[in-house]
């Protein structure tokens, strides 16, 4: 009781003399900062990026407009502002030109030949596909383990698909923890952006735009493909 009691003392002080008001575009700035510190460039072959103007890009993949950016479970917060990848690229104003976007997979891992022919269909009139994939909330959340380090096999297979069809696509990846990659030959440019928070997909607009410069590192060991 003697050490809790100055604890809740000095908390209701710093309660009481805290600002009843604070500036969330500026907490969604910041956010925004320390994700795109945070993105790691994996692969970037024949310097696909940053875009160039005038690149005409498809965004590809359910997490562009669902973005996983948070853990599931009890690590779950309410945020006040979440961007998406397809927002912030069709908001863009470095010149590239958006074609259109197409959901190309089930979330849960369940084949859809439609969405596969329709992202197929769309990767066919771009310059560069970008294409979002990652681990779904029920392949990783809190009380289980994963069976596999594997992406779901609805995804792997979007990405074959696409790739026959244009050879330029830039794989984003969200996931909190390592995935296995055997399919990295089929992407040019590999950019993992984790569980990147509410401002996650504006950042990783900004480092493919080449408003910024991805700098992160990988915190855990990842199997060589």
């Amino acid at each position: 009781l003697s050490e809790l009691l100055p604890l809740v003392f000095d908390t209701k002080a710093a309660l009481d003399a805290a600002p009843r008001e604070f500036d969330a575009a500026a907490h969604h700035a910041l956010a925004r900062r320390a994700a795109a510190e945070s993105l790691v460039l994996l692969k970037n072959e024949g310097a696909l990026l940053p875009l160039a103007a005038g690149t005409k890009v498809a965004v590809i993949g359910d997490f562009a407009k669902n973005p996983r950016y948070q853990g599931a479970g009890s690590s779950a917060v309410n945020a006040l502002q979440v961007d998406t990848l397809l927002d912030s690229i069709k908001a863009d104003d470095s010149g590239i030109t958006f074609v259109g976007y197409a959901s190309g997979f089930e979330r849960q891992g369940a084949a859809d030949a439609e969405k596969l022919e329709g992202a197929v269909a769309l990767a066919k009139k771009a310059d560069t596909v970008l294409l979002c994939l990652g681990l779904d909330e029920l392949r990783e959340s809190e009380g289980l383990d994963r069976s596999d380090m594997k992406l779901a096999e609805n995804q792997q297979q979007l990405l074959a698909a696409v790739a026959a069809v244009n050879p330029n696509v830039v794989v984003l990846l969200s996931a909190g923890a390592p995935v296995e990659t055997p399919w990295v030959g089929q992407c040019r440019a590999l950019v993992y952006g984790a569980l990147g928070g509410q401002a996650g997909a504006g950042a990783a607009a900004d480092i493919l735009t080449g408003k910024l410069c991805p700098c992160g590192k990988l915190s855990q060991t990842w199997a060589q493909a």
